[in-house]
Order: structure tokens, then C-alpha cells, then sequence
């Protein structure tokens, strides 16, 4: 009776737990492979030695849309290697005598040449490679492309938009013993005392960046070289001359000229900001009762916003740095690597020159970030200048509704008059042979005129020449105040002279105040608008005594004479 039960068992039970783990295995894989959608790492389930698995037959991770086949486990493993292999990196290497060299490289071999960082560190700065899933719409009316992922089919625009959202690095520098980690802008790098790795060198932006900073070591190293007395000579490990070099050492100039390049694309890019924004507010303007202004300024106010948290992030990471002493020694990879060979600690005051060059380009990032603020608020004042004049165009809508039903019921008095003609009494006009042609033109202009009063209203042209107006009187205050040093030398010469200025003389101390400066071109409207304000007596001149503070300054400068 045991016998018969154990082959039951063996017949008919083992069978069905088999097939039941392979399908548990199946719906494990198709999970983590949906999973690897929304992250950056590939993550392999833990299957049995003795196992199958599911498995797509292309080496890359994502293939076309076709069924799945069913894979042993050592060409599974053999797809897990060659997978890890494919995620190569473009990286420019560039050492202290300005050799610049391009190489395809791991994660692990970027760890192996770079000992002291972490492979956390690498993942910060979301690094990207030239075999990443591009972007590919539909051309043409064809459908768009797909990919099979876990028995799913998923369109790549889709997953190159989902995988493109985390892509966006913060900026950080980091001391990490040997090497410093560098992250500010769209420049990712590892660099040490003597070669440094510029990352992404696959984009054309960072190969421009490689080779001038190639060129400035190279003209250090042939200057270091010429006014060398050979007491400042060196050999490397491979018995190379090196020469220390006069002024700073190869990591901070390494990470002076990425910082120099990065407040230099900002300024080009606020360049770049200015005559974009000018031509939307100037649309805008004429265009002042128009929802679809508001509109146009929305996508410059979001990238405006995004290149503000771009340059926040370069300010905060530097004023980190500024505040952690500990952090500053870090940065000294040459100095540090020598005080350690004599078995000593560098001294605290040693900081002092990272923290004079770090000063300097967060002085840099805080002017930069200013423009962008100065920038965003140009924006946000136009548009709630055209918020203000929808609201009253809508008001005056409104307002409109609310004089039409008042005539209306003003008119309903005089439909009274045809409704008493209605009437069936004798009223003395029944026999006259005029009466009726009157009434019919009369009543017809009274509606003509009704109506277009109305329509001239609705319109509110008058409204739009207050608007433009206030607009001009607006554009007249902003050229005006676009350049106060004129302004400031106007009223020096005044001082100087002691004598009141009238409208003229003003006009012409403006005029050469503004003659060498690079400022707009000065129309009579801004200078009525600014000899008006300063014009407290209303008499033609502008008098010291009308500025308390111009007097004290007379003052003070009378008693020193």
C-alpha cells in the first residue's frame, strides 16, 4: 500500500509542484523586469541551480516584441555578464602634463583606477552612455517603437521620457581621500593629484571642456618647465619629468577651471535669456487682453525657474564647502598625500587658499542667480500686469450686463406706449396718415442707436487706450530708471554748481551721463517723467533744498572747505 502511494506521488504529485515553481519563478522574473522600467540598476531574481528561467534571447536588456523563450540557467548567467559589460562610458582622461586621452570604461574599471570613491558616489551623478534607449516618435504616421519587458510590450519614447526624468544631477564636491568627486553643471569628473576623469565625454559640450583644459596644462606644464632651476623637477612612477608647478597645484586648477566654465555657460545662457524674455513681454504688450499672453509667458517662467535651481544648487554646494573647514583640507589632494608621507596631519590654516577661490565664484553664482532673479521678476510683474487687465476687462463685462438690464427695463416703458395704442379705444390718431411711419423710423434709430452704443462700449476702446497708456508710462519709468548713474551725475553737477537746474540743463546732464555708459537711448518723456518727480515746487527747477540728503552733503562739504 506504501509502494502504490509513493509512485502516486511520484506520478502524479511532483509533476504539479514543478510546474507550479516555474510558474512562481515566471511571474518573478516578469516583475522584476516591469520593475526595471523605473530604475537605472537591473535587478535578477535569485533563481535554483537546478532551475530554468525565463528570459529574453538578446544579449541587451530590452528586446523587440517577440514571445519569450526558455533559457537554462548558464546561458542565463552568461546573459547577467554580458549585460554588466554593456554599460560602458565614455571618459576623457587628462593628467598634469595635459595629455588628453578618450576611453570606454565600467563602473568597476572607473573604481579600479579610482580606488578612494565609493560606487555610491558614481550613481550621484547619473551618468549616461551612448547605448542608453533614444528617444525615437513616430515618423510619418508609423507606429512608434516597442520593447517587450516581462511579457509587456512598453513604447521607448515612453521609457526614455520615464528613465530622462532622473537624469538631472545635483552639484556636489566631494573629498574622498585621493580623489574628489565634481558635480556643478552638466560637468561630472573624479580628480586626483596628478590625472583627473571628465565623465559623459561622449557629449560635445564636455569634449570642447576636455581639450581646453588640455591646452591649459600643457602651456602650465611648458611654463613650469622654462622657468624651472631643476631643483623643482620630479619623476612620477614611470620616470616621467614632472614639474611642480609655480602658482597652484594640478586639483585646484583642475577644479577652478571647471568652476571658471560653469559661471561662464551661466552668463552665457542669462545672455542668451535676455532678448528671449524682451520679445515675449513686448508680444505680451500688445496683446494686453489676451489670454494667450499669459500663456507665452509660462514656458520661460519654468525655465527660468529650472536654471534658477541649477545655479542654486552650484551656490549651496560652495557654501557647504565654505562652512566645513575639514572639507576645504580635503580638496589639498597633493599636499595631503605629502604631509601623509611624513606621517603628519596638514594644519588647519593651510584652507585658506581653497577658501579665497571659493569665494570668488560663489560671489560669481550669488550675480548670476541676481540676473535670474531680476529676470523672473520682469515676468511675473507683465503677467500680473495682464491678470489685472483681463480681471477689469471682465469687470467692465460684467458691468455691461448690468447697463443692458437696466435698459432693458428702461425700454420696457416705451413698449407700454405701443400696448395702450394696442388697446381697443378710440385715441385720435387712428385717422391720421403719418402717424404710423413716424412711429416705425423713430422706434428703428432708437434701436440702431441702442445697439450700437452698446457694441462700442463692449469693445472698450477707450479702455484699450488707457491700457496702452499706462503702458507706455510704464515703459517710460523703466527707461528712465535703466540707468541711475546718469542720473546720480545730474545731480553732482548740481551740487557742484550751487545753481537750480531747469528742464534743459537736466536733459543735457543726463545726456552726458548716459554718453559713455551702455544704456538706452534717452527720450523726452522719461526725462518730462523724472524732472516732474524731482520737481517738488512745480516752478521749471530743480532746487537743492527740495532733498534734505543733498542739503546735508552741501553741508558737511562746506564745513570741510
Amino acid at each position: 500500500m506504501a509502494s502504490i502511494t509513493r509512485q502516486r506521488i511520484k506520478k502524479h504529485l511532483v509533476p504539479q509542484i514543478l510546474k507550479r515553481c516555474q510558474q512562481q519563478q515566471q511571474r518573478r522574473y516578469n516583475h522584476s523586469m516591469s520593475f526595471r522600467l523605473h530604475t537605472s540598476r537591473p535587478i535578477i531574481p535569485s533563481i535554483s541551480s537546478s532551475s530554468h528561467f525565463l528570459l529574453p534571447t538578446s544579449s541587451s536588456s530590452f528586446t523587440t516584441s517577440t514571445k519569450p523563450q526558455l533559457l537554462p540557467l548558464p546561458q542565463l548567467q552568461n546573459q547577467k555578464k554580458t549585460h554588466r559589460n554593456l554599460a560602458k562610458y565614455t571618459v576623457s582622461k587628462i593628467n598634469s602634463r595635459g595629455e588628453l586621452k578618450y576611453t570606454e570604461m565600467t563602473l568597476s574599471e572607473i573604481l579600479k583606477d579610482s580606488p578612494s570613491i565609493h560606487i555610491r558616489d558614481l550613481f550621484a551623478l547619473n551618468l549616461t552612455s551612448q547605448c542608453e534607449v533614444p528617444f525615437l516618435p513616430s515618423v510619418g504616421g508609423k507606429e512608434k517603437e516597442s520593447v517587450t519587458v516581462g511579457g509587456e510590450k512598453t513604447d521607448v519614447a515612453l521609457f526614455s521620457r520615464k528613465s530622462s526624468l532622473s537624469k538631472r544631477a545635483g552639484s556636489v564636491i566631494l573629498p574622498r581621500g585621493e580623489e574628489v568627486v565634481m558635480s556643478i553643471g552638466t560637468v561630472r569628473a573624479v580628480i586626483g593629484k596628478d590625472s583627473a576623469f571628465l565623465l559623459d565625454a561622449h557629449k560635445p559640450s564636455i569634449k570642447v571642456l576636455a581639450e581646453e583644459l588640455s591646452e591649459i596644462f600643457t602651456y602650465k606644464m611648458k611654463e613650469a618647465l622654462e622657468n624651472s632651476t631643476g631643483q623643482n623637477l620630479t619623476l612620477d612612477t614611470q620616470y616621467n619629468v614632472r614639474a611642480t608647478y609655480m602658482t597652484e597645484p594640478f586639483e585646484l586648477v583642475f577644479i577652478e577651471e571647471i568652476l571658471r566654465d560653469a559661471c561662464d555657460t551661466f552668463n552665457r545662457r542669462i545672455r542668451l535669456y535676455e532678448p528671449i524674455v524682451d520679445s515675449l513681454l513686448d508680444r505680451v504688450s500688445n496683446e494686453v487682453f489676451s489670454e494667450s499672453g499669459v500663456h507665452r509667458l509660462v514656458p520661460i517662467k519654468d525655465s527660468l525657474q529650472e536654471f534658477e535651481m541649477t545655479v542654486k544648487q552650484g551656490l549651496d554646494c560652495l557654501k557647504h564647502l565654505l562652512d566645513n573647514d575639514e572639507d576645504m583640507l580635503g580638496l589639498l589632494l597633493t599636499e595631503g598625500a605629502a604631509a601623509r608621507s611624513k606621517g603628519q596631519n596638514l594644519q588647519l590654516k593651510k584652507h585658506e587658499s581653497v577658501e579665497l577661490l571659493l569665494e570668488e565664484y560663489a560671489r560669481q553664482f550669488n550675480g548670476i542667480l541676481q540676473e535670474i532673479h531680476y529676470l523672473l521678476q520682469r515676468v511675473q510683474s507683465k503677467q500680473e500686469l495682464v491678470a489685472l487687465s483681463l480681471d477689469g476687462y471682465r469687470n467692465r463685462m460684467i458691468r455691461m450686463n448690468l447697463y443692458m438690464s437696466i435698459a432693458a427695463v428702461g425700454l420696457a416703458t416705451s413698449t407700454t406706449v405701443a400696448g395702450y395704442f394696442g388697446m381697443n379705444l378710440v385715441s385720435g390718431m387712428e385717422e391720421s396718415g403719418v402717424a404710423f411711419q413716424y412711429v416705425i423710423v423713430s422706434t428703428t434709430l432708437a434701436s440702431l442707436g441702442i445697439f450700437g452704443g452698446s457694441l462700442s462700449y463692449i469693445s472698450g476702446s477707450r479702455m484699450k487706450k488707457r491700457a496702452m497708456g499706462r503702458l507706455e508710462e510704464i515703459e517710460a519709468i523703466k527707461g528712465a530708471l535703466s540707468d541711475m548713474n546718469a542720473l546720480d551725475y545730474a545731480a553732482k553737477s548740481m551740487i557742484q554748481n550751487e545753481t537750480p537746474m531747469c528742464r534743459t540743463d537736466f536733459k543735457q546732464k543726463l545726456l552726458e551721463g548716459r554718453k559713455y555708459n551702455n544704456a538706452r537711448q534717452l527720450k523726452d518723456d522719461e526725462v518730462d517723467l523724472l524732472f516732474d518727480v524731482l520737481d517738488k515746487n512745480m516752478d521749471g527747477n530743480i532746487y537743492m533744498e527740495d532733498f534734505s540728503a543733498i542739503e546735508q552733503f552741501t553741508f558737511k562739504h562746506r564745513n570741510v572747505d
